[in-house]
């Protein structure tokens, strides 16, 4: 009977050790699309670019809320851009590679609305709970010396009204307005008591909040920057959190790092990939792994738009070397579309399927293991 008993004390042990050990699922995206689905110059846009977009859940409908830009009535060049508008387009059928034509009726965030944003609306991210849409966006202002200002803020609207008009949003202002630099707002609902919004994009920052509206910084850090990776110059939010299959949540972030690859914009030497973290199911403060490689990079001509291998983008778009995600959708178990925006310029979709292995790795703590063996031992004797 000792001998049982100890046995299964071993056991315990064992199935304990192995279930600490997290081991992650396998991430992929594929293209579903080699040419961008919103487009200047695919005749989809009355503004030049078009570019970050969120998904606004909307019946059976894909909607996306889209960052507009034209240049500047004084432009000399393609970077003499006007504010950016936030705009919504529309699935057409239903069909993910087909979105209806985006025109000035169709913003329903502009920056002449309010004077904190009045240089600019930009990079959405949108949650729908308990029947309201929590629209975040980066409002951005000069000071009287021309210094730039970048607001977290935030807008809803009642589901019973239309999302997809501009009278239907109620604007809050900026979330921390005593801070001068903040920006793409992550919306985590965990539960019906802890909230947490996870933002910025020099690192990633931490707030928290009791009613969606009022947010209060914690002061602390969900992760930074790391010198010897892919995401070693700059981490941003992505869209907000989904829950995954294993009861663990999977978080996009945006990237940027150092390049050499010649590009046609002044200045510009970044390169900007996609990256992930897993978080906690019980404490989504708690980052149970994070990507070593970034699952997401410039690849097609509209994202890459450099001198060393694009053709026709090469002089249209407005960032190299960038592609960013904004807005997801689950549709299916660890299964999603992503909408994501080629250099500043031009939006595409994409699917991402998350797989898991069958089994657990064992790695013992050396104490772990000489207790254990010890217990075999006793039960053997």
């Amino acid at each position: 009977m000792l001998s049982h008993c100890i046995i299964l004390i071993i056991l315990s042990i064992t199935t304990y050790v192995m279930g600490q050990q997290y081991r992650p699922p396998r991430i992929q995206i594929n293209r579903l699309s080699s040419e961008p689905v919103i487009s200047k110059w695919n005749d989809q846009s009355d503004f030049l670019y078009n570019y970050n977009s969120a998904y606004m859940p909307l019946n059976e409908d894909i909607v996306l809320a889209v960052r507009v830009q034209n240049l500047l009535p004084t432009e000399t060049n393609i970077y003499d851009v006007a504010p950016s508008k936030i705009a919504v387009s529309k699935s057409v059928n239903n069909d993910q590679l087909k979105y209806t034509y985006i025109r000035e009726e169709d913003v329903i965030i502009d920056p002449a609305d309010q004077p904190y944003q009045i240089a600019g609306a930009e990079d959405p991210r949108i949650v729908l709970y308990n029947n309201t849409y929590y629209l975040f966006y980066t409002a951005v202002s000069k000071t009287d010396t021309g210094d730039w200002l970048a607001h977290l803020a935030l807008a809803t609207c009642n589901a019973v009204n239309d999302p997809l008009k501009k009278q239907s949003w109620q604007y809050h202002g900026p979330l921390f307005p005593n801070h001068s630099w903040s920006k793409s707002g992550a919306l985590l609902i965990h539960n019906q008591t802890h909230s947490y919004l996870f933002f910025n994009d020099s690192s990633i920052a931490i707030a928290v909040s009791k009613d969606l509206i009022h947010y209060e910084l914690t002061g602390n850090l969900l992760f930074t920057t790391r010198e010897d990776r892919f995401d070693s110059e700059l981490v941003e939010a992505g869209p907000e959190p989904q829950r995954l299959s294993d009861g663990n949540y999977l978080f996009l972030y945006n990237s940027a790092r150092q390049t050499t690859i010649p590009n046609p914009k002044p200045g510009w030497r970044l390169e900007y990939n996609l990256g992930w973290v897993i978080l906690d199911g019980q404490n989504p403060l708690n980052i149970l792994a994070r990507s070593d490689e970034p699952i997401f990079s410039p690849d097609k001509d509209w994202e890459k738009c450099d001198n060393s291998s694009s053709t026709f983008w090469r002089t249209r778009g407005l960032t190299p070397l960038v592609v960013f995600v904004e807005g997801w959708k689950k549709i299916a178990n660890d299964q999603f579309l992503i909408w994501y925006q080629g250099c500043d310029t031009t939006v595409g979709v994409a699917e991402l399927k998350v797989a898991f292995g069958n089994c657990f790795i064992l790695k013992m703590s050396v104490p772990v293991m000489a207790f254990s063996l010890t217990l075999y031992l006793l039960a053997l004797g």
